[in-house]
């Protein structure tokens, strides 16, 4: 009898024994598929802050790279062109046209000219030279393709670019080659002279006014554009090579959208002057505008390609944007229109710190809109052409 209610006991507790029900089942699953949802969220949050700090250290690092090589150019522009002093006028008094057939390539005298994209990107346009001499000058006598100069040839090389400069207050100027040097220094042979006639160029080294002559150096033309693919190339001439535009075009970053430049400009009379001078006619030379800037121009209208003199020479430093793209197509719309007002949308402006920052043009962009952009300015005074002014 033992045995049989032993038996019976051990039945009834394994019959009270159940597994997992279908309802537990399914609240196990659906909170296994909530954890995992919640992970891959959280993941692809990380990840997505992780594409846009990655790819704004890209735009960050194109946008630097691209606005030094145009800066360290841009700061150069004009080095070699003679000081200035009362006696010794300045080279950017020479007719605008004086120019130097350099190889093949016509280069003149102007140190920055920015092309005008319309709606798409600028171009910019340096020039300097290299003399060790650093813009000095000699009074020069004698006939002009085999001169006599006052004192030593310092600095200058064969085939070195050099500027005579007649000294009165509308001065013929002449641009030509050092071809050879004899061994004690003197000029043995100047070439290219007028290859491109100025409106006055240079013809007498006896007349009543004194002659400078001055070495440029090699005087060449370095060019930033933005290509095709969206990429800031820099052409230019190589001493001892081919010049510009001859040059091999170098993309030297990638993923830059836009170019834009503009002049700065001084419209300011010395009063100094003005009040000296109260029924003259302000120079052409813009010698007596104070080294200032008054306004901000695009390279169009009268300072487009058919620019004077005065307008040229009133020029005193230039300012540079370049739109960086982060290289990255986003899934929706992230940018838009500096005038836009979508919410959520940056915002692509240059000139941020006008009272009206400017739209720049992105539309040749497939797809502009969806992806990040910075945009990088430089204000580059031109340190080297301040002798326009007589007083410095």
């Amino acid at each position: 009898m033992t045995q049989y209610f032993n038996f019976i006991h051990k039945y009834r507790k394994r019959s009270l024994q159940s597994g997992m029900s279908l309802v537990e089942l399914l609240v196990g699953i659906l909170i296994g598929l909530v954890a995992t949802l919640a992970i891959s969220n959280l993941f692809s949050g990380f990840e997505a802050r992780k594409r846009t700090i990655t790819s704004g250290s890209d735009a960050q690092s194109t946008g630097v790279l691209a606005m030094f090589y145009m800066k360290r150019d841009a700061q150069n522009a004009g080095y070699g062109l003679p000081l200035n002093n009362s006696s010794d006028p300045s080279p950017l008094l020479c007719p605008i046209n004086t120019s130097i057939n350099q190889g093949g390539v016509i280069i003149n005298l102007s140190p920055v000219v920015i092309v005008d994209g319309g709606a798409g990107s600028d171009i910019l346009r340096i020039r300097y030279g290299n003399p060790s001499a650093g813009g000095a000058s000699l009074r020069a006598t004698g006939t002009i393709t085999s001169p006599t100069l006052d004192g030593a040839l310092i600095g200058c090389r064969e085939n070195d670019i050099v500027l005579y400069r007649q000294t009165n207050s509308n001065p013929n100027c002449s641009l030509g080659r050092l071809q050879r040097l004899n061994p004690d220094r003197v000029i043995n042979t100047l070439s290219e002279l007028n290859t491109t006639p100025t409106a006055s160029p240079v013809s007498d080294l006896n007349g009543s006014e004194w002659v400078r002559f001055s070495c440029l150096g090699a005087w060449n033309q370095y060019e930033y554009a933005v290509n095709a693919a969206f990429e800031l190339t820099r052409t230019g001439g190589v001493e001892g090579g081919n010049p510009f535009p001859d040059s091999t075009i170098v993309p030297i970053v990638s993923d830059i959208v836009s170019l834009q430049a503009q002049y700065g400009v001084t419209n300011t009379i010395d009063p100094t002057f003005a009040a000296a001078n109260s029924s003259a006619v302000i120079p052409f030379s813009a010698a007596n505008y104070l080294n200032r800037v008054d306004q901000w121009v695009d390279a169009t209208g009268v300072y487009g390609p058919s620019i004077e003199l005065l307008d040229r020479n009133r020029i005193r430093a230039i300012r540079i944007a370049v739109v960086a793209r982060d290289g990255n197509l986003q899934k929706s719309d992230v940018s838009q229109p500096c005038n836009g007002a979508a919410t959520g949308l940056a915002r692509v402006c240059i000139w941020q710190a006008d009272n009206t920052p400017a739209n720049v043009d992105l539309s040749s962009v497939p797809n502009w809109q969806r992806y990040r952009y910075r945009v990088f300015e430089a204000t580059v005074p031109l340190r080297n052409i301040i002798w326009n002014r007589d007083a410095l």
